[in-house]
């Protein structure tokens, strides 16, 4: 019997169909890192329609979207057929890989992307987990960030905070999916650095937040299941 696509699983796939694409028409991620240039993930909103099998066939879609200042826009979209099976927003901001200075857009050429409309999931609906909230928040885990998290930047690669977060939802073991999903990355995660893990059940909804050892936040989701 096949398993299902996790949410985590199906994030990565998107985020790499959306390197394939800068790596196709250019400038590729490799380029941009040539130039101390580094995209940083900020959000990122993903629904999945439905539980979706290892065993079915699935295309994988990436474009960024016309942006200005310093934030990135970034859409994906999984499909079965002509079926939409997931589908996700992302923002990101340029930076200077050395000095961490905030870039503009316009230091990446995007005239041979080729470009998708923005629009979020969830349209203006927000998110914000309130200091009571937060009061409430149980501790559920801790990690260690390994050499095996790292990404190009030299922090933790976004996909890791959503396997650990799906971890502590217990519905994921008895064939419930995350149908909603907000990813909220507040400060970078550093080789080595332990990881807090606390959760709120609310409402139909899971909240997570994860903590640096000094206890600054540093990244908080909003999770719905099936």
């Amino acid at each position: 019997m096949s398993e299902n696509i996790s949410a985590s699983k199906m994030l990565y796939e998107l985020q790499e169909a959306g390197r394939e694409q800068m790596e196709k028409e250019k400038p590729s991620v490799d380029d941009l890192l040539d130039r101390n240039i580094a995209l940083m993930v900020n959000r990122i909103d993903m629904v999945m329609r439905r539980n979706v099998s290892e065993d079915e066939e699935v295309t994988y879609i990436s474009n960024p979207c016309p942006s200005d200042r310093a934030t990135l826009l970034r859409v994906y979209e999984a499909k079965v057929g002509d079926e939409q099976v997931a589908y996700a927003s992302s923002i990101w901001t340029v930076v200077n890989f050395k000095s961490r200075k905030i870039l503009k857009v316009k230091e990446i050429n995007m005239k041979k992307y080729t470009m998708a409309k923005y629009r979020n999931p969830f349209g203006d609906r927000k998110f914000k987990i309130t200091p009571e909230e937060e009061m409430a928040m149980e501790e559920v885990g801790t990690f260690k960030v390994g050499r095996e998290y790292m990404d190009d930047n030299g922090h933790m690669n976004n996909i890791k905070y959503l396997e650990h977060v799906e971890e502590h939802i217990p519905e994921l073991k008895d064939g419930a999916y995350l149908k909603e999903i907000r990813l909220h990355f507040m400060k970078e995660a550093l080789y080595d650095e332990e990881l807090k893990i606390k959760r709120l059940q609310k409402e139909g909804a899971y909240y997570f937040r994860m903590y640096k050892p000094d206890g600054e936040a540093n990244f908080e989701c909003e999770i719905f299941t099936s």
